[in-house]
């Protein structure tokens, strides 16, 4: 003779360990989810850094045409550091950098352009600019 609690064990024989496979996989893709959050947050905190780095060395350029009191590129004065101020451009941390600066009517515009190694080959450029006008 079998009594009731034999009968209902033998029912639910398995549930418990489809509930533990179940509870399982909903903590690894909570797992999943915490990790590609944090891989999204060190690729934004990288592409913060480049940007930080290119506004510091685009104000660089600033400041120097602001103590030279011009923002005519093709004065002697300045001509030399913007050369200067390329090549630091080129030699900074940023991936394949590049500096510029131009000049309309008296308003320069500094630009410096690079490529984050993790952006791929169609991928535009990012860029920071910036513009002084010296009277």
């Amino acid at each position: 003779m079998t009594n009731k609690y034999s009968r209902l064990r033998k029912k639910n024989s398995g549930a418990v360990l489809l509930e533990v496979l179940i509870s399982t996989l909903l903590f690894a893709f909570g797992v999943l989810g915490l990790v590609g959050m944090q891989a999204v947050a060190t690729q934004n905190s990288i592409n913060s850094q480049d940007r930080a780095v290119a506004s510091i060395l685009a104000n660089d350029m600033v400041s120097q045409m602001w103590a030279k009191k011009t923002s005519t590129i093709a004065s002697a004065a300045i001509s030399g550091d913007i050369t200067a101020w390329k090549l630091k451009v080129q030699n900074s941390i940023l991936s394949n950098a590049a500096g510029d600066v131009t000049e309309v009517a008296g308003l320069a515009t500094v630009t410096v352009t690079w490529k984050a190694p993790t952006k791929l080959g169609t991928d535009n450029a990012s860029k920071y600019e910036t513009s002084v006008f010296v009277q």
